[in-house]
């Protein structure tokens, strides 16, 4: 009896409790609990918050508890959470509330190949992308980039994903396949990482489909929605938010491989979403993300408005 007893008391020291924001709290989930892992996204809805005074004093704070995404959403959806970010998807829009803005300005999206340094010449500027699709890439097997890369009819084989770092690179350089897509966001860390493998940036061509990276928002805090867009627009229109994001110096190298003119973009649909922005590269020029933010404030105002 006695051990029960102690049993039951230590049950209810150490089990896990639930966590629901406290006013003036709006709790953030997130994968990995070291602080430079998504500071820029933090630093943002800190922002926003601070920005947007007329919807009371709020703070950002971090879940205590990393967790996979998929446990995010269901923290999200339970109310143990208030916002995450993502890449969007249509089945994540039904699961949670979407802040559609691109975050990353659509630069996931954007896809440049990782090549063995003694092939480029099979890769000329005028090469078509029926002849891409022809050569072998690679993938992690998960990742939503192989379906994307698959639909659109391109010869790519999946690989163990807590292997890629090593393997993917190691059998570009040995030529067991052609090719390596890799997003402008991460590719230069990639190469600088791997700078002792005889790999290198391809020089004419981009890969680019619509993929984007939001905020969403539990589907019990539709009004945090509202405010969110209304703090990213006054972030754009002020110039803070072009400023935090070209702080991070990849942020900028990625831009730059996006707009270089000399390569070709071959576009590609994303079967797991069912519309693109015409230009979310709002760093450049804002005006039409502007645009779009306006319009879902103006929605959400109405929204509001009849309930």
């Amino acid at each position: 009896m006695k051990n029960l007893v102690v049993s039951y008391v230590l049950l209810v020291l150490f089990a896990p409790k639930g966590i629901a924001s406290e006013p003036g709290e709006i709790i953030f989930t997130r994968a990995f609990a070291d602080d430079a892992y998504g500071y820029y996204h933090a630093k943002i809805l800190q922002r926003v918050l601070e920005l947007t005074p007329e919807f009371g004093i709020a703070k950002a704070i971090p879940h205590p508890q990393p967790m996979p995404q998929a446990r995010q959403i269901i923290k999200l959806k339970i109310g143990e959470g208030d916002v995450m970010w993502s890449a969007t998807s249509n089945e994540r829009e039904t699961q949670l509330l979407p802040v559609r803005f691109p975050l990353l300005q659509g630069l996931a999206g954007y896809r440049v190949l990782v090549i063995n340094s003694y092939k480029q010449a099979q890769f000329p500027p005028d090469l078509s992308i029926d002849a891409i699709k022809g050569f072998v890439g690679v993938q992690g097997n998960d990742w939503p980039d192989l379906a994307v890369l698959q639909h659109n009819g391109f010869k790519v084989e999946g690989a163990q994903w807590s292997l890629w770092f090593q393997t993917m690179f190691t059998a570009v350089e040995k030529g067991m396949v052609d090719y390596f897509p890799r997003n402008v966001i991460e590719v230069s860390n990639d190469l600088e990482r791997h700078k002792t493998k005889r790999i290198k940036l391809e020089e004419n061509f981009i890969l680019r489909y619509p993929s984007y990276e939001y905020f969403f928002v539990s589907p019990q805090k539709p009004e945090l929605v509202h405010r969110i867009q209304v703090g990213l627009l006054r972030m754009l229109n002020n110039g803070e938010l072009k400023t935090m994001f070209e702080k991070h110096e990849n942020h900028h190298t990625a831009m730059l491989l996006a707009t270089e003119p000399q390569r070709t973009i071959y576009d590609l649909d994303n079967p797991d979403l069912s519309y693109h922005f015409e230009n979310p590269l709002w760093g450049n020029d804002p005006t039409y993300m502007r645009s779009v933010l306006e319009e879902a404030i103006q929605d959400s105002t109405k929204t509001a408005g009849n309930h």
